[in-house]
């Protein structure tokens, strides 16, 4: 799989907006080409490591010496084996591992290899800045040239551009790629406006409803042109001088217009870690087409926020502990420090910014720190993997989170069906081990969760296709757009008329599922870029009569170079599997 840097967003679904918010649900993330073949399994699955006092894992546990807690719940678990790879570089204690007890979850097949692993090294290009990303390279040579030489292969990705080197042990060409990577930010450091600063941090935590920080930043607004401070205007209105960098003119309320820019900012910071995610899956997607043996992803970032992505997360995880993978993680900030105020290479409009401005950098630090790391350590935690931080010897790093546990613990357990969070509790019977590394919890799917699964696999191989399918009647055009990052855009608007559309009914409700998938692909047939977008239906009786006449409509937009290419659009239905599926080659014109 090879892919230039892209990016793709979705605009709306013209036909939802009339409808209430409790009728129609929209979720969308980029599309990445996903696994032929994946493994499934109805259970939930847990890969759990113990480690000593001194971080090595404990081996020779059995079934007897683990409780397992589903939302405070105690659970019976129903499948449990050991991963034991007796063997590999000394990095733990090697024991002899007991036989497996009640089946064996599909995770284990093929995981006590000894031989060289596959090794998936992701370069985060999206959120680590250039002299981080610099220092993270000069480590991952070092790892590569130790860990090719031991008989593993590695591919190269970057969160930007996918794949750019297939899985080898030729060091020179692995270091040759690494070397390539660059540096690629979606988005400033400072927000989307000079003054007043909101970071992605913060405008999370503004959207979250954090009244300190919204606060903060409203005074910082009212100082940003050298206004009078809030407190000397009239506080119930909020009528004060504006910038004009957030679009207010000389007037506007203030509070309105901080909480729109801190909106603005976290939608751009969501979309930017949700493509951060879609990348990782997609090298996951990789390492598991890969020969049984150990399979490893490291992942060198700085970070990235990921605080309403709880489903995407749990994908992954869903993904790389079925594949028996273990994700690990090297923090590229190293020892962070940071001092109070602006960083001296950004420009600012105030001449003095209110004291409360420093006083929140400073008690927010290691809040905002921890959740730019959230994720990362999330996969270390439910795989079975390591996250290594606040060190500037990022060699170490890459040596420890190289070596893979002696043994880890399989166990599974039938998931719920009520469609909510569940989080999970892993104790140990005997309270004399220092930790324990299992998945916090997972997203229980409503009704069986094979339906779905089915239909993401048959999707998956339609957009991979060429013929028509006309099982749904659906139209679509696509309009070149306006400049963009790294090109043009393209619209792709598409019209799905519902009458031969079957629904379930809930209660009063009628409940259907579209899924639109959008993808460019080069002449050649190499993906380039692609967006999907989940469409939830909860429709009352007259919003579903009159979507029955009208039919109902989406548009997402991406963004390429110009060229020629074919666009593969995909629309399927959930409740029959029903497609629709056309191709139609075209060119994006220069800008």
């Amino acid at each position: 799989m090879t892919a230039v840097g892209i990016a793709a967003a979705f605009l709306g679904v013209s036909s939802a907006q009339t409808l209430s918010p409790d009728e129609v649900r929209v979720t969308n993330h980029p599309y990445f080409p996903r696994p032929v073949v994946r493994v499934e399994s109805q259970l939930v699955q847990l890969e759990v490591v113990v480690r000593d006092t001194r971080g090595r894992a404990v081996c020779g546990l059995t079934k007897d010496d683990f409780a397992v807690y589903d939302s405070g719940k105690r659970r019976d678990v129903s499948a449990f084996s050991v991963d034991a790879s007796a063997g590999m570089a000394g990095n733990s204690q090697s024991q002899t591992s007991p036989a497996p007890q009640g089946g064996v979850p599909a995770a284990s097949a093929g995981r006590n290899r000894p031989e060289g692993r596959w090794i998936a090294l992701v370069l985060d290009d999206m959120n680590t800045p250039t002299g981080d990303l610099a220092r993270a390279k000069i480590a991952a040579g070092r790892f590569i040239g130790e860990a090719a030489a031991s008989g593993d292969r590695i591919a190269v990705f970057t969160t930007s551009g996918g794949e750019t080197l297939d899985f080898t042990d030729n060091t020179a060409a692995l270091l040759a790629a690494v070397a390539s990577a660059e540096s690629h930010p979606r988005s400033e450091a400072a927000g989307l406006a000079a003054c007043p600063r909101i970071t992605d941090y913060e405008a999370y935590e503004i959207v979250s409803g954090n009244a300190n920080v919204l606060q903060a930043k409203v005074k910082e607004a009212c100082r940003c042109v050298g206004a009078p401070a809030c407190d000397q205007g009239d506080q119930n209105s909020g009528q004060i001088p504006f910038p004009p960098s957030l679009g207010g003119g000389r007037s506007g309320n203030v509070v309105a217009k901080v909480q729109v820019q801190a909106e603005q900012t976290w939608e751009q910071a969501r979309k930017i870690s949700q493509t951060t995610l879609e990348a990782i899956r997609a090298s996951l997607g990789e390492l598991r087409q890969t020969r049984p043996g150990r399979r490893i992803l490291l992942l060198a970032s700085s970070g990235f926020l990921t605080g309403t992505l709880e489903d995407e997360l749990d994908a992954i995880t869903d993904e790389a502990v079925s594949a028996g993978v273990v994700i690990s993680s090297v923090d590229a900030k190293g020892m962070f420090t940071e001092t109070p105020g602006r960083p001296i290479n950004e420009p600012s409009e105030a001449t003095e910014l209110p004291t409360s401005n420093s006083t929140l950098q400073v008690h927010s630090l290691g809040d905002r720190l921890d959740s730019m790391d959230s994720a990362m350590a999330r996969f270390a935690e439910s795989t079975g993997g390591q996250l290594f931080r606040n060190n500037n010897d990022l060699d170490l790093g890459f040596h420890q989170i190289g070596l893979v546990p002696a043994c880890v613990y399989l166990m599974g357990f039938p998931p719920a069906v009520d469609g909510k969070y569940h989080r999970i509790r892993v104790e140990m019977r005997r309270k004399n081990h220092e930790f324990l590394q299992a998945r916090p919890g997972y997203f229980a799917r409503r009704g069986s969760s094979a339906p779905q699964t089915v239909v993401s696999e048959a999707l998956d191989a339609e957009v991979r296709g060429a013929d028509e399918r006309t099982e749904l009647e659906a139209t679509s055009s696509e309009t070149p757009g306006a400049a963009a990052t790294i090109g043009r855009q393209l619209t792709v608007r598409t019209h799905v008329n519902l009458q031969n559309v079957s629904f379930r009914t809930e209660k009063d409700r009628r409940v259907q599922r579209l899924t639109f998938t959008a993808v460019l692909f080069s002449p050649d047939g190499v993906w380039v870029t692609g967006e999907e977008s989940v469409m939830d239906l909860t429709l009352k009786p007259e919003s579903y009569e009159r979507l029955l006449k009208s039919g109902i409509s989406g548009m997402m937009t991406l963004e390429a170079a110009p060229g020629a290419y074919r666009l593969r659009i995909v629309v399927q239905e959930a409740v029959d599997g029903k497609m629709s599926a056309t191709s139609k080659e075209l060119r994006i014109p220069e800008a």
